[in-house]
């Protein structure tokens, strides 16, 4: 967005009617901070699937399809796997390479996502707070 020459005020922001989150309010669209919380909800319970939670036997090796466990133990591939000759061992390298990078940055966007919500969550309880104050 920006901000027009003439130094006046910026252009409204359009949201798409199906946005989720948004309602209609007789100032025109507003965030519907029951519905986002929902949103979040339904995020924080598809994080949970992706960071895996312990089977039932306890069993450290296998959490789930698609959880960061998974990725973890599923594509740990290197040369030991591959084999001993030249092409074999490089290509093994580079899968231990790649698994590294791919482990780490599976985790980060776990983790990332996580922290978005978070930061979201509270801008709705901040929003709460402040109107609650100023409408005392």
């Amino acid at each position: 967005m920006s901000y027009p020459a003439d130094g006046g005020s910026p252009p409204k922001l359009r949201m798409p009617e199906s946005w989720p989150g948004l309602g209609e309010g007789s100032d025109g669209v507003y965030i519907d901070h029951t519905r986002v919380r929902k949103i979040l909800k339904g995020l924080r319970d598809e994080l949970g699937t992706l960071r895996g939670r312990a089977p039932a036997n306890m069993s450290a090796t296998w959490s789930g399809p698609g959880t960061a466990g998974e990725v973890q133990g599923l594509t740990n591939v290197g040369p030991a796997e591959t084999g001993p000759w030249e092409a074999a061992k490089y290509f093994g390298l580079n899968a231990e390479q790649a698994h590294e990078v791919l482990s780490g940055k599976y985790q980060l966007l776990i983790d990332r996502i996580e922290a978005m919500v978070s930061a979201v969550e509270q801008a709705v309880v901040n929003y709460e707070k402040g109107h609650t104050s100023s409408s005392a």
